[in-house]
């Protein structure tokens, strides 16, 4: 999913923008029983010549979009998948000194009665406050995070749907862009994985174009998109989405589509380039036929 949050507001006052603190890594992707308690470390680093007092928070967050972006869930939104009430961090408030890092323990508490499935929420590191001997000016402080994808063993339910396989119908040259969109319908968040299996109109494979392994969130739709790197192309052309997802290897759906390729501008080059040849030879026929008669009959 990437590098998660990034929050910016007002705080304090200093002259120049001290930020930049980090935070790795930005996704922990974890597996529990009912009832284990977790303990992982993720590291701050503050990069910056200040001094920087940072606050731990954990929040539940939400997918938008279809590319794989996340954002914070309000305190009042109500969150099926939440992670946040089991989670605790120690220490949750300390301070960096110029170019010091710390390494943050995160507590996952799962109880007894936890629901199988998928579980989500984000470790954020806040900036409350910032010194140094040349800070003046407007303050800006920062809000940076990692991703928790917590799946609770048991009886999960993995269901994901292709709603999307697509291309350009017809293109003048290569490369092949298609995109597939992802739906999961299921409870736990799943990494689909595979190829797009290509054909010529002979029935001869050409490509397997993998695409990238992203993860998907329940309820949520992700487009992954991919390429067939070939310029020189030409002809009728058939893809075919081969792959699985989930611990079982459950296969997609079927997803098949054609697609042409012709150069078009170039073919047309060609043409009319033989037609201007022709209509030369075809004007000037009567030279040619009385030069093939010196040549050859000595005429």
């Amino acid at each position: 999913i990437g590098i998660l949050i990034g929050l910016i507001w007002t705080k304090g006052i200093f002259a120049q923008e001290v930020r930049g603190i980090s935070i790795s890594p930005v996704t922990f992707e974890l597996t529990a029983n009912p009832g284990d308690v977790l303990t992982n470390k993720l590291k701050v680093y503050n990069p910056t010549e200040a001094i920087i007092t940072i606050k731990m928070e954990v929040e539940d967050f939400r997918p938008i979009g279809e590319i794989g972006q996340v954002i914070v869930a309000p305190p009042e939104e109500e969150i099926i998948y939440s992670l946040k009430r089991w989670v605790k961090t120690e220490p949750e408030t300390f301070t960096l000194e110029p170019r010091e890092q710390k390494f943050v323990d995160f507590i996952i508490s799962v109880p007894e009665k936890a629901e199988p499935g998928g579980k989500y929420g984000s470790v954020l590191a806040s900036t409350v406050g910032i010194m140094g001997e040349e800070i003046t000016g407007l303050a800006i402080g920062q809000k940076v995070g990692a991703l928790l994808l917590l799946t609770v063993s048991g009886e999960v339910r993995e269901e994901l749907k292709v709603i999307e396989f697509s291309a350009p119908s017809f293109l003048e040259y290569g490369p092949v862009p298609f995109v597939i969109r992802f739906e999961n319908t299921g409870t736990v968040h799943l990494r689909p994985r595979g190829f797009v299996t290509i054909t010529n109109w002979w029935g001869k494979k050409v490509a397997d174009v993998e695409f990238p392994q992203l993860n998907v969130i329940p309820g949520a739709i992700r487009k992954i998109e991919t390429k067939w790197e070939n310029k020189w192309l030409f002809g009728k052309y058939t893809a075919v989405l081969v792959g699985s997802y989930g611990t079982a290897n459950l296969p997609f759906n079927p997803s098949i589509l054609t697609f042409w390729v012709f150069p078009w501008k170039l073919a047309l080059g060609i043409l009319l380039a033989l037609a201007i040849i022709l209509a030369f030879f075809y004007k000037t026929r009567r030279r040619w036929q009385m030069a093939f008669r010196i040549l050859i009959r000595g005429e």
